[in-house]
């Protein structure tokens, strides 16, 4: 019952990527099995998400993670992982949160999509902030990632301090590449839930 109760506090935010809503991919799935578990879960909508604005994707991150506090965990995918670490960067000066999981994460221009320059460019980070206010930072990559090159992950990791794991074969971790449940992900989202942190 204390882990029932510990996770009661808890909130976990679900950020999907370009391309995509809230419904796509393992979003629906991962907010079921952490409702079993009696976690509070948010799957963000970050607007027009074809043709993506940093500016508007901010005002969405604003409108939906206001809430969130020291016991929250953000967990974003590909694009908005950049979006969500310039959100971050600017309201996390004062306040920390419990973690970020950050899939297919980048923050530099990528091969083949020169048309997100100006969104990368956009969101300018500080790690200094992330690192210190972000209690666990966890950089997950796919061996075969058709979008996001495997360095670009490490880079991201490295410059989060974050722990790196690896799931082979995943592409970008779309239902298209098998992932309509991203079985791999649960055990470490339920193992930050039993963390307490100072």
């Amino acid at each position: 019952m204390l882990n029932m109760s510990q996770n009661i506090m808890n909130t976990v935010y679900i950020a999907h990527c370009m391309n995509a809503d809230p419904d796509q991919h393992w979003y629906v799935w991962l907010e079921q099995q952490l409702k079993l578990l009696n976690v509070t879960v948010e799957r963000i909508f970050l607007a027009d998400a074809s043709h993506p604005d940093p500016e508007i994707w901010q005002t969405c991150l604003e409108a939906q993670l206001k809430k969130m506090d020291e016991q929250s965990i953000v967990v974003a995918h590909g694009l908005s992982c950049v979006a969500v670490a310039r959100y971050l960067t600017k309201k996390l000066q004062q306040k920390t949160i419990k973690a970020g999981i950050f899939i297919a994460g980048f923050n530099e221009s990528i091969p083949n999509y020169p048309a997100l320059d100006s969104f990368i460019n956009h969101c300018k980070i500080d790690a200094g902030i992330l690192r210190l206010n972000i209690q666990r930072r966890v950089v997950i990559f796919s061996s075969n990632n058709p979008i996001v090159p495997v360095p670009f992950s490490f880079k991201f990791s490295h410059l989060l301090n974050a722990q790196l794991i690896e799931v082979a074969q995943a592409g970008h971790f779309r239902a298209e590449d098998g992932y309509s449940e991203f079985p791999q992900l649960l055990p470490i989202i339920q193992a930050l839930l039993k963390v307490e942190l100072s």
